[in-house]
């Protein structure tokens, strides 16, 4: 009995103090866990608190790029006259604003061809309008060497997205694909929707249309080449009656106005812009008055109604806000009227 009483009295004083530590340090342990966690979810906290705010602000820089450029569109005269307002307009000059800045680029929308020129207003459509597109795409289509991504298919199936009726489109005069496509080929689709059968309001609505792609819209990536191939985007607007300004279109949407103009000649007209008359146009060199008489009806040189695209990018920190805002300006008298604005 003693000897089990003295094994009993010599295990305890050992045993107590060790169980009371480990205790100590699990409930230590479990503090300092929760504790982590507390700090660590704070910190995140703090973090999405600090983007939200740079969020917002880098969405105010954008704003106040907006205003900037609308008060230099309402400016009356050439707006790319002035060369400090036209570099602070070409979207390479940051623009200080409180604690970001903003990146401003405006584009005229009168030097591209008009997708809802393709039509009369009763939906019949144009041939010369017609023929235009049909050479840009055989412009564009050159810079593949060999391929031709940009299917003829293409115009038929705008012409049948923008008139009123529910009849498919077929351009008899266009070798290869020349059908478009009306509200039958649509529901089919794995996502159906409808033809709209009326004019477009914004370009993107191109990726609805019958054999638009990416590629076709916005121009290949990563190609082996001086410049990656570039997309009918830049060179299409929906705005317009569907006449060109010969001062500010790019050689490519020169080309597409005559056979007869190559690039040689198009690079040329951009190189001793600006015009006033066809007079003037027509003494470029290698201008001929058979392309004069062609290009008539398909150009303009005159201010009246202008249309432009302002793209807005607002920085703080890391945080980037975009803006695009379509406008039209009176050319005369310098007003101008927002029409639709969207968030990139």
């Amino acid at each position: 009995m003693e000897g089990r009483g003295r094994m009993h009295s010599g295990y305890w004083p050992l045993g107590r103090p060790g169980v009371a530590l480990i205790v100590v340090l699990l409930v230590i342990a479990v503090i300092a866990g929760i504790v982590f966690e507390f700090c660590y979810d704070s910190r995140v906290k703090f973090h999405l608190a600090e983007n939200t705010r740079d969020s917002y602000q880098a969405l105010y820089c954008a704003e106040g790029g907006l205003a900037v450029a609308t008060a230099a569109l309402e400016q009356r005269g050439n707006l790319w006259t002035d060369e400090k307002l036209a570099g602070m307009l070409s979207g390479a000059v940051q623009v200080p604003v409180g604690k970001g800045y903003c990146t401003i680029s405006v584009a005229g929308e009168r030097g591209k061809i008009s997708v809802n020129g393709l039509v009369t207003r009763d939906g019949k459509p144009i041939r010369q309008q017609v023929d235009r597109m049909l050479r840009l795409i055989d412009v564009l289509n050159s810079q593949y060497e060999g391929r031709n991504p940009i299917s003829y298919g293409i115009v038929p199936a705008i012409i049948d997205w923008i008139d009123p009726d529910d009849e498919v489109t077929v351009l008899s005069y266009v070798q290869g694909e020349n059908s478009g496509a009306e509200s039958d080929y649509y529901r089919n689709l794995e996502k159906p929707y409808r033809c709209k059968n009326r004019p477009m309001e914004v370009l993107s609505e191109l990726m609805l249309v019958k054999g638009m792609t990416g590629e076709v819209f916005r121009g290949a990536t990563g190609a082996e080449q001086a410049g990656p191939p570039m997309g009918m985007e830049q060179f299409l607007t929906v705005y317009g009656d569907g006449r060109v300004n010969i001062n500010e279109a790019s050689a490519i949407v020169l080309q597409s106005l005559s056979e007869q103009i190559g690039r040689t000649l198009a690079e040329s007209v951009v190189q001793h812009r600006p015009y006033r008359n066809m007079e003037e146009l027509g003494k470029v060199p290698g201008m001929t008055p058979e392309i004069l008489q062609v290009v008539r009806g398909l150009v303009t040189m005159q201010s009246g109604e202008e249309y432009y695209t302002v793209t807005v990018r607002g920085v703080v920190g890391n945080c980037v806000r975009a803006l695009r805002l379509a406008v039209r300006r009176d050319g005369v008298q310098g007003r101008v009227t927002p029409l639709i604005r969207w968030e990139m």
